[in-house]
C-alpha cells in the first residue's frame, strides 16, 4: 500500500512539473510573440511618421492647395498633434517615434482618425508673406458653422468640391446648435461666428441627445468675438468649458483667406494655436531682416530697402524729382520708419504674446507706405 501511494504521489508530482514547465515554455514563447508584435508596431509607427513627414513637407510647398491622402490602412490608429515651447509634435497615439517640428506652423485637432487625411496650405502675410500655414484634418472630423457671417460662405466655398465630395472638407452651415447632426464622425468642431457660445453655457438638450457616445474631448468649439479675437471651448458634461483664460488675439490684416483666422478653426486648442503663431512671429523677424536689414531698428536700412535707397541715391534723375527718396525715408509715414517700427514690434511680440496684437497696426502702416511708394511715387516697391 505504501509503495502504491508513493507511486501515485510521484505520478502527481510529475504531472504538476509537466504543467509548470509547459506553462513556463508557453509564457516564454508568448513573450517572444509580444515582443515581436511590439517591435513590428514600433516599426510601423516609425515608417508611418517618416512617410507623413515627407507628405507634410510636400503639402507645405504646394501653396494654396489641398491634398487628400489615403490613410485607410491606418484607420484603426489615432494620430495626435501637439505644440509646446514652439515645437510641434505629432505621431501615432500609444506608440513611440513621434516627429518634432520647430520651424513650420501646423494647425490640427489634438487627435485624428479617418480614412483620408486632408492637408491644406495657406500663406500667412504680415504684410508680406511670412510663411505657409499647414492645416490638417480628416474625413471623420466635421465642422459645423453656426451663425451668419461672410466668413462662413467664404470657408465653404474654399473647402467644398461640388463635383467630387471626396475632395471636400466635411463642413456644414447651420442656423442653431440644435440643428447639428454629427453623423458617423470621430469628432466635431463647432465654429461660432457670432460669439454666442459663452463659458459654462448649457448645451441645448436636442444636441446633447445627438452627442451621446461622444467623449467630451471629441466635441470642441471656437467662438469669434469682438475684433480679431477667438475663444476655445470643449464640452464638459452638459455645458461648455472655456479653455483659454483671456481672448486669443488673431494677428492678421484680415481680408479673404485670412490664414490666421482659418488656423483657429483647425487648431486643437488655444495652446496649440498660440504655440504655432509664435513660430510665425519668429520667422517674421527674419523676413523683416531680409527686407529691411539687421540694423533697421536703428534706422540704418539694409536688405532690399537698402538696395532701393542706394539705387535712387546713385540715380536721382530716376526718382521723379525726389519723390522716391521721400516715400522711402522722408515722408511722414515713409517705408523706412514703418519698417523700423514693424521690426521693433516683432521683437516685443517674441517676448510676450499679448504684445503681438500691435503687429496689426505696424503691418498696416508698412503696407500703406509701400503702396504710396509704388503708386503715388511710381517707384520700386519694397515687396
Amino acid at each position: 500500500m505504501i509503495s502504491s501511494k508513493r507511486a501515485q504521489l510521484e505520478v502527481t508530482f510529475n504531472w504538476v512539473y509537466v504543467l509548470i514547465a509547459g506553462a513556463v515554455i508557453l509564457l516564454f514563447f508568448a513573450g517572444i510573440v509580444v515582443k515581436q508584435k511590439a517591435a513590428s508596431e514600433d516599426n510601423l509607427s516609425r515608417m508611418a511618421m517618416n512617410i507623413m513627414d515627407k507628405i507634410f513637407a510636400g503639402a507645405r510647398a504646394a501653396e494654396k492647395t489641398k491634398d487628400f491622402v489615403d490613410i485607410s490602412g491606418l484607420a484603426d490608429y489615432t494620430f495626435y498633434f501637439d505644440c509646446d515651447n514652439e515645437v510641434s509634435t505629432y505621431g501615432l497615439k500609444g506608440y513611440a517615434n513621434p516627429k518634432e517640428d520647430e520651424v513650420h506652423a501646423i494647425f490640427a485637432p489634438l487627435e485624428l482618425q479617418g480614412t483620408r487625411m486632408i492637408l491644406w496650405s495657406l500663406p500667412y502675410k504680415l504684410p508680406y508673406k511670412t510663411m505657409d500655414f499647414l492645416f490638417i484634418t480628416t474625413d471623420k472630423t466635421k465642422y459645423f458653422f453656426v451663425g451668419q457671417d461672410e466668413f462662413v460662405e467664404e470657408f465653404l466655398n474654399a473647402t467644398q468640391d461640388n463635383t467630387d465630395k471626396r475632395k471636400s472638407i466635411s463642413a456644414e452651415a447651420v442656423i442653431d446648435l440644435e440643428d447639428i447632426t454629427p453623423g458617423k464622425t470621430f469628432q466635431i468642431r463647432i465654429v461660432d461666428v457670432e460669439g454666442k457660445i459663452q463659458p459654462k453655457a448649457l448645451l441645448p438638450p436636442p444636441l446633447l441627445d445627438k452627442l451621446k457616445g461622444y467623449g467630451d474631448n471629441k466635441v470642441t468649439a471656437v467662438s469669434f468675438t469682438g475684433t480679431n479675437q477667438v475663444n476655445f471651448f470643449q464640452k464638459e458634461d452638459d455645458h461648455w468649458k472655456q479653455l483659454n483664460s483671456n481672448p486669443v488675439q488673431i494677428v492678421s490684416l484680415g481680408g479673404e483667406r485670412d490664414a490666421a483666422k482659418y488656423a483657429a478653426v483647425f487648431a486643437g486648442n488655444d495652446k496649440v494655436y498660440e504655440c504655432n503663431m509664435k513660430k510665425a512671429f519668429r520667422r517674421l523677424e527674419l523676413v523683416n531682416e531680409v527686407y529691411g536689414g539687421v540694423e533697421i531698428v536703428s534706422l540704418k536700412p539694409g536688405g532690399k530697402l537698402g538696395e532701393i535707397a542706394a539705387y535712387y541715391q546713385a540715380h536721382p534723375e530716376l526718382g521723379l524729382t525726389g519723390q522716391c527718396q521721400s516715400y522711402l525715408s522722408e515722408a511722414e509715414e515713409n517705408v523706412m520708419v514703418s519698417m523700423q517700427m514693424h521690426q521693433l514690434k516683432t521683437k516685443m511680440c517674441k517676448l510676450e504674446y499679448t504684445k503681438c496684437v500691435e503687429l496689426i497696426d505696424s503691418a498696416d502702416k508698412l503696407k500703406k507706405a509701400n503702396t504710396n511708394l509704388a503708386e503715388k511715387g511710381d517707384c520700386i516697391p519694397l515687396y
